[in-house]
């Protein structure tokens, strides 16, 4: 058995050996020399002095990889010129030194994305175990890839739309894939990757550059029509009027997902309202601050927004937008499991938003939801179906795809119980033939994808 520690007392010896071969030699090291020095744990030991910046990966047309030792590498060394050989209280020092930081160190937000993302990307579809399991090996006993940093990680990235997850049935663990966003990043730099690009490290350092880039220009943008939209507003405006800029606003940060812009934006305008008693613009301040809450999965909050909206609603006539906050409401109850409520409360809206096809749209799709999670599957499809009319109607591709999914996976639960179905009967009066059919059948059904549903409601904005 490894005596505890001593595989920690290993890398430091490889760590100082590695940066001390960089000092002695040109303060660089090339990447064969690494494997040289090192042992079966070169590869954990050489991440770590890469996450640490004690070491920078060097790449130049026509030369081989290498390593060269940073000034905080070279700091550690009492002894800095290349013959001067290591003392032993010095090499102790450092042994030391680097013990204390390997204990700190702390892998960067964006590393542990772009990790996930190649892992995603790598296997086409991973499960959390997978994404753990290569944190084990790639990233061992480095803070921030803790399995609730993992889980962070994946959520933010599921926020931002890189990655999807979809919830499955009967099995244990559900699988991410990279969305197309996520594959654009993922596969921008491909014609890099064919030349250079081999080791997971190499492609965050590639897909980290990108994602800068997108991002910087992504800021740009947001951040030139922020301003843009605050200074061309004019002075000595009246109060009714900047209620409504302010209304407009909130609804621009909260589309650019600036939800906590968009927020206090809603708070000062909910406040104004109500210092002057304007309960419609009371009520509309309310709907943004329970579309913030419920695009920052906080549905209970949400939900005490949309009541206090519905109840100001009681003092003047707005069927659409009272149809709006049922539906929204309606929203925060199925994603609270009260979905009999969430029923009811869909079917009043569908009511009030008469003809209004886009109100009518989201709230079949939302009572489809309902249906299918009381495994109503029939009644589901009738709803979507409805649904799917009504979004073609308006060319809204991305929903029409959305109910259209569906729809297929109410049609194929149906096949798989079809399939069940023939096989028991075949087990109890078929013959051997015709049950190793129905098996056959049954069992190349179960090897493709099980049920998947789309089940994220539709709130209107």
């Amino acid at each position: 058995m490894t005596p505890p520690g001593s595989h920690e007392e290993r890398d430091v010896e490889l760590m100082v050996d590695i940066l001390d071969f960089a000092r002695r030699h040109g303060r660089k090291i090339l990447k064969d020399q690494v494997k040289t020095v090192g042992g079966e744990r070169i590869q954990t030991v050489l991440q770590r002095l890469l996450i640490g910046e004690y070491l920078e990966r060097i790449e130049k047309k026509d030369i081989p990889v290498f390593y060269t030792l940073t000034s905080r590498g070279l700091n550690l060394f009492e002894e800095r010129l290349p013959f001067q050989q290591v003392s032993e209280d010095s090499r102790h020092h450092i042994k030391e030194t680097l013990t204390s930081a390997m204990a700190e160190l702390e892998a960067k937000p964006w590393e542990v994305m772009f990790h996930i993302i190649h892992v995603v990307g790598t296997s086409r579809r991973a499960t959390t175990g997978d994404i753990e399991a290569y944190f084990r090996t790639a990233l061992p006993d480095i803070k921030g890839t803790s399995r609730a940093n993992i889980y962070r990680n994946i959520k933010h990235l599921r926020m931002k739309g890189y990655i999807q997850y979809k919830k499955r049935s009967h099995i244990d663990q559900n699988q991410y894939r990279l969305s197309k966003k996520g594959e654009e990043i993922f596969y921008m730099t491909r014609i890099d990757a064919t030349r250079k690009l081999r080791t997971a490290e190499e492609w965050d350092n590639s897909l980290k550059e990108v994602l800068r880039r997108v991002a910087d220009q992504q800021k740009e943008d947001d951040g030139s029509l922020f301003y843009a939209m605050e200074h061309s507003i004019p002075d000595g405006l009246e109060t009714s009027q900047r209620i409504w800029v302010l209304y407009n606003q909130g609804i621009i940060y909260e589309l650019k997902n600036n939800l906590d812009k968009a927020e206090e934006l809603y708070v000062c305008m909910e406040g104004i309202c109500e210092e002057c008693e304007d309960m419609r613009g009371r009520a509309y301040a309310l709907k943004g601050l329970g579309n913030v809450s419920f695009k920052k999965e906080k549905y209970t909050v949400a939900e005490q927004y949309y009541k206090r909206c519905q109840r100001i609603l009681q003092t003047f006539q707005d069927p659409l937008l009272l149809s709006d906050i049922l539906n929204n409401l309606g929203s925060c109850l199925y994603m609270n499991d009260d979905v009999d409520e969430a029923l009811t409360l869909f079917s009043e809206a569908l009511t009030l938003a008469g003809s209004n096809i886009s109100r009518r749209a989201s709230t079949l799709y939302n009572e489809g939801l309902c249906y299918a999670r009381k495994e109503d599957l029939d009644r589901a499809r009738t709803v979507w179906e409805e649904s799917l009319a009504l979004y073609r109607e308006m060319h809204e591709p991305a929903d029409m795809k959305k109910v259209e999914h569906n729809i297929r996976q109410i049609d194929r639960k149906k096949k798989g119980d079809f399939l069940e179905g023939a096989y028991l009967r075949a087990l109890q009066t078929g013959t051997s033939q015709e049950i190793e059919k129905r098996y056959r059948e049954l069992s190349t059904f179960k090897m493709e994808d099980l049920m998947v549903l789309d089940d994220s409601p539709e709130n209107t904005e």
